[in-house]
């Protein structure tokens, strides 16, 4: 069925916890989202996204009726538009790194935070931890949520045209960012007095995979059950 005024956009559902994780509201005010965070949640979704996209990159064409996708022109198809701003995002990346990137967060939230900041973070690292304040202004600084939540959405939505476009990347930036840790450094910190969690929960490609095709097939069976075998998303 077509999209109806009102209703929820697939990003927007998926975002939805992330961003009510690290909103925050004024006492007189309207909720708003730290920079740092709002860097954080654009890598998350984008990566959300890279994952869908390389998961059901033979059904693009069929997965593009859900999407509610702001194009430059009518008639420009909204997949093959992604897949564009997929691409030109990492050739830039490759031209001025020097590299491919190693993980989501490399490739976007360091990224956007080095744009705001102005400086690489492997440069700015030791001035951040001693409390640059110019540093630790453009860090927290208070993006209205109301303001970040279509940046939000349409990185998503280029994370699809990403994943559909890059599987094999996708899968290693992934794979790199999770499932390559060092379980020995990470006891070491621990013993070492670092404040972070007691196990280390190492979640797989393929579970996250699947977490993700049960959060579209909610979407779907809510708003596209006609989508639902065409996707290959019908929950046993």
């Amino acid at each position: 069925m077509p999209y109806k005024e009102g209703q929820p956009t697939l990003m927007g559902f998926l975002g939805s916890i992330p961003v009510t994780k690290v909103a925050k509201t004024r006492l007189f005010g309207e909720p708003y989202i730290r920079f740092s965070d709002f860097c954080t949640v654009l890598s998350f979704l984008y990566e959300s996204g890279a994952i869908l996209g390389r998961a059901r990159r033979n059904k693009l064409s069929i997965l593009e009726k859900m999407l509610v996708v702001g194009v430059p022109q009518p008639g420009t198809e909204p997949i093959k538009y992604l897949r564009q701003l997929a691409k030109k995002r990492l050739d830039t990346f490759r031209s001025e790194v020097g590299k491919e990137p190693d993980t989501f967060f490399g490739f976007i939230r360091d990224r956007e935070l080095e744009s705001a900041i102005g400086l690489s973070l492997t440069d700015s690292l030791g001035a951040y931890i001693g409390g640059n304040k110019e540093i630790m202004k453009a860090l927290n600084e208070k993006v209205p949520l109301v303001r970040a939540e279509p940046f939000i959405k349409a990185f998503g939505l280029e994370g699809i045209g990403f994943g559909g476009s890059f599987p094999k990347l996708t899968e290693r930036m992934y794979r790199n960012a999770y499932e390559g840790i060092d379980t020995d450094l990470w006891s070491e910190a621990r013993a070492h007095g670092l404040a972070i969690s007691e196990k280390l929960a190492i979640v797989s490609l393929e579970e996250r995979e699947e977490t993700m095709l049960q959060m579209v097939a909610a979407y779907a069976s809510e708003y596209y059950p006609e989508l639902l075998d065409p996707l290959d998303l019908r929950l046993t």
